[in-house]
């Protein structure tokens, strides 16, 4: 299947029953999302504990999602510091054929951008499938510059970036002076990314009301401003509350109390706090009011 990389992806959570992955859970998550009209799925990477999961549990997950959702495009997280590592878990997850990988830039040992450009390159030779590049510098230390970022799309396997935290200014850059499909990863950033031109979002914030945040990008897309930030505007409160603790434990105790799935995550990470699961709730009925009406 041909892939077309825009529009409203969600990075999904990983889903425990006890220390176990809950495939019954993830799969009717995904078909949920699917019929609300979400573009594509991105699984294992930050919301989804990508860096926590044990081995063969990607794989797990990645093949429950292409059974519940088999006409959906699925992209795999990637994040490894070690080269060669990254480098041996793309050529196993190459045999699966994902949509594509989601490749974080090497964390903590905040290598050169010849590094970072050499990095990429042996992950996307060993791979051989399409790649977004994660730059989520507050996160990783790093931040890939345009210019590498330029090296690197002169390989057509190198479709597209995650950018979390940019400045307009940069996301600008993104759009106009490279050939990527520009996705915002922040989601407190992603009306205005969209109305300056990326071709969507990977929004760990659409797990809730995905439809809205679907409706959002298609009202920009013709042109409807106001109406998109009527949207926008309505969703805020609930969006600060979201990353109010560390990603993705409020959302998961949101989802939670919705019946998807538990509020467990996986130390470090630990369960949303009793006062923001109150604040959690409040928000969204208050939307639910909003949007609703």
């Amino acid at each position: 299947m041909h892939t077309i990389f825009e529009g409203i992806w969600v990075p999904l959570i990983t889903p425990y029953h006890g220390e176990i992955i809950d495939c019954a859970a993830l799969a009717r998550l995904a078909q949920y999302l699917a019929n609300c009209g979400i573009t594509g799925l991105v699984a294992g990477a930050t919301t989804g504990e990508g860096t926590l999961l044990k081995v063969g549990e990607l794989e797990l997950i990645f093949t429950t999602l292409r059974n519940a959702v088999p006409s959906m495009p699925i992209v795999l997280g990637l994040s490894h510091t070690a080269t060669e590592l990254a480098v041996a878990q793309a050529s196993i997850i190459a045999t699966w054929r994902p949509e594509a990988l989601l490749v974080t830039t090497p964390m903590y040992v905040r290598p050169s951008q010849a590094g970072i450009q050499r990095h990429f390159e042996a992950i996307v030779e060993a791979a051989d499938l399409p790649v977004l590049v994660y730059n989520i510098p507050y996160r990783t230390g790093t931040t890939i510059d345009i210019d590498t970022l330029q090296t690197l799309a002169r390989d057509i396997r190198v479709v597209g970036i995650k950018e979390c935290g940019g400045s307009n200014d940069r996301l600008l850059r993104l759009v106009h002076e490279t050939p990527l499909r520009v996705f915002s990863g922040d989601d407190n950033q992603n009306f205005v990314a969209l109305c300056l031109g990326a071709h969507g979002t990977i929004a760990a914030s659409a797990h809730i009301f995905p439809e809205w945040h679907v409706l959002m990008r298609t009202l920009i897309g013709e042109g409807r401003i106001a109406e998109a930030r009527r949207i926008a505007v309505a969703l805020q409160p609930l969006l600060q509350e979201l990353f109010a603790e560390p990603n993705p434990a409020p959302v998961k105790a949101l989802l939670a109390a919705e019946g998807w799935c538990t509020t467990s995550v996986r130390l470090p990470f630990i369960s949303a706090s009793t006062d923001l699961n109150r604040r959690l709730q409040m928000r969204y009925q208050e939307i639910k009011k909003v949007l609703c009406a």
